[in-house]
């Protein structure tokens, strides 16, 4: 009884930011065990992660508190939310002292800790070393392998799962399944569904859907989803967002439109960004303030995510007033919403506006620009001219922002002092990179050397790429065509002899036309 009271004190009362509850909660007779665990548990699903580590550091060896197979899964949350793998590594530690290191919870709760930090080999020695194993705990060993792009093993401890005896529950297909989005085999376990029973799960056909959506599959995803024999707002999401994922933004919106007036199911927020995107791809404006005007109506316009979906929106049906309206109506933003602007106002060569708001993003203090944010303000001061500026915040990626430029960045640098004319700057840039240049890279050298010009960059650029992708007959024609126009026609012949020697060719176009009389059933 007294349990159920801390419980409902934990609930009622509102836990400080920056304080831990009264001591009075402590100082209890009744089995300590369980309450201090009541605490943990309610610190970390009140997203009081620090808190929680605080209060476990300060008690844990305490004689009113020892730590049970209860309190080390808590402790391995707070840890994962706050990404610091080294406060994992140490709990690990501590429950092999105490006596917990093997016991089944504890152990489910690290592999799913390390799989969150890509610790493949210690899941692999963990899982070896378990005395016993349960279907929570293949799962999230599969998890794991998923989270860290390792396919192929994932479906292998899948099958060694089975060969084990275990019977996989809905939740281990769901987590199974996105891996045939990047391996064959989407057709067979659509097959192993219906086989064990799980044609009328709709956690696991949700699931399913998704997969055929990515595989391109979109007939085969509908039919699953119109066989469904219940929907959720999952299902229909994932359904509306396949048809946007394989161009059919237009079948996209239809479908939302059928789930708005369906009655049963009302669109939540992912259902709106999702509609929003594929107006944005059809650049139907309209459209687009039609579901701007009902997210009003559901009650999700004050949702950060929406509000950047409307930003996107608007940006790329060319309405930037209206973007910025919604940027700065909304009553909280991410990184996220300001990334999405100054993407926008980029787009539309307003590079001083960008900027702007860049130095209004930094002065805010609360939000830190990433890597995708420093890629939106070197495109915006590429295309509006303002190479100074752009040097400048290349910059500060790493003296100010401890981001680390990747070839996108450099890309964009590159870009900057061609279209300004500055090509032999370009090719000091790239000479004095610490990564090699990709076909990408040069590529946009060798754009803003052929609109200047400069047969010297030209040649250059065109070799590099030529180094890099020497199977690339397109690349070919348009070098022997770039020294056409310049009148150079020993070097459209060398680079007919190039295509010639190394038996390249480019792809052929094919067309047909069906005649539906002769080959449709009457």
């Amino acid at each position: 009884m007294r349990i159920g009271i801390r419980r409902w004190w934990c609930q009622c009362y509102t836990i400080p930011k920056n304080s831990l509850p009264s001591p009075l909660y402590y100082h209890t007779q009744t089995k300590p065990h369980s309450i201090n665990n009541t605490l943990l548990k309610e610190l970390v699903q009140t997203g009081q992660f620090i808190q929680a580590l605080e209060y476990y550091t300060k008690h844990w060896n305490t004689s009113n508190f020892r730590p049970d197979n209860y309190t080390f899964p808590y402790i391995l949350k707070a840890s994962t939310q706050l990404k610091d793998p080294t406060l994992g590594l140490l709990i690990h530690n501590i429950a092999i002292k105490t006596g917990f290191g093997s016991n089944l919870f504890v152990s489910n709760s690290l592999i799913l800790f390390y799989g969150k930090f890509g610790k493949l080999e210690y899941i692999s020695y963990l899982f070896d070393e378990m005395p016993q194993r349960n279907i929570v705990t293949w799962t999230a060993a599969i998890s794991a392998l998923l989270q860290n792009y390792e396919y192929y093993q994932a479906v292998r401890f899948f099958r060694d799962m089975l060969v084990a005896g275990i019977k996989p529950n809905s939740f281990t297909m769901a987590t199974i399944l996105p891996c045939f989005c990047y391996m064959e085999g989407s057709i067979q376990i659509h097959g192993f569904l219906i086989k064990h029973g799980f044609e009328s799960d709709v956690f696991v056909l949700t699931a399913l859907i998704d997969v055929y959506a990515k595989c391109g599959f979109i007939f085969s995803a509908q039919q699953v989803f119109n066989e469904m024999p219940e929907r959720n707002v999952v299902s229909w999401n994932a359904m509306i967002l396949g048809y946007n994922q394989n161009g059919e933004a237009g079948v996209s919106l239809r479908l939302f439109s059928k789930m708005r007036n369906s009655g049963d199911i009302q669109p939540d927020s992912f259902s709106v960004v999702t509609a929003l995107n594929s107006c944005s791809s059809l650049t139907a404006l309209r459209c687009g303030e039609e579901i701007h005007c009902y997210t009003y109506k559901v009650g999700v316009n004050s949702t950060v995510f929406v509000g950047n979906g409307l930003i996107d929106m608007y940006g790329k049906c060319g309405v930037q007033e209206n973007a910025a309206q919604v940027f700065y109506g909304m009553q909280e933003r991410d990184v996220s919403s300001w990334t999405t602007l100054i993407t926008c106002y980029g787009m539309h060569g307003h590079g001083t506006k960008a900027v702007s708001l860049f130095e209004e993003m930094k002065q805010t203090r609360s939000i830190t620009p990433n890597s995708v944010t420093i890629t939106a303000v070197l495109t915006a001061c590429s295309h509006s001219g303002l190479v100074q500026d752009g040097l400048r915040y290349f910059e500060a990626m790493t003296n100010e922002f401890d981001i680390e430029p990747v070839m996108k960045h450099y890309a964009c640098i590159v870009d900057l002092l061609g279209r300004a004319g500055f090509l032999e700057e370009a090719l000091r840039f790239i000479n004095k990179m610490p990564i090699q240049g990709d076909a990408r890279l040069w590529e946009t050298l060798l754009g803003a050397a052929t609109i200047q010009g400069d047969r010297t960059v030209i040649g250059m650029s065109a070799t590099s790429l030529i180094k890099l992708q020497p199977e690339n007959a397109e690349l070919v024609i348009q070098l022997a065509n770039i020294h056409a126009n310049f009148g150079l026609w020993e070097d459209v012949a060398k680079a007919r002899e190039m295509t010639q020697s190394r038996k390249i060719s480019k792809n052929r176009g094919v067309s047909y036309v069906m005649n539906f009389k002769e080959s449709w059933p009457p």
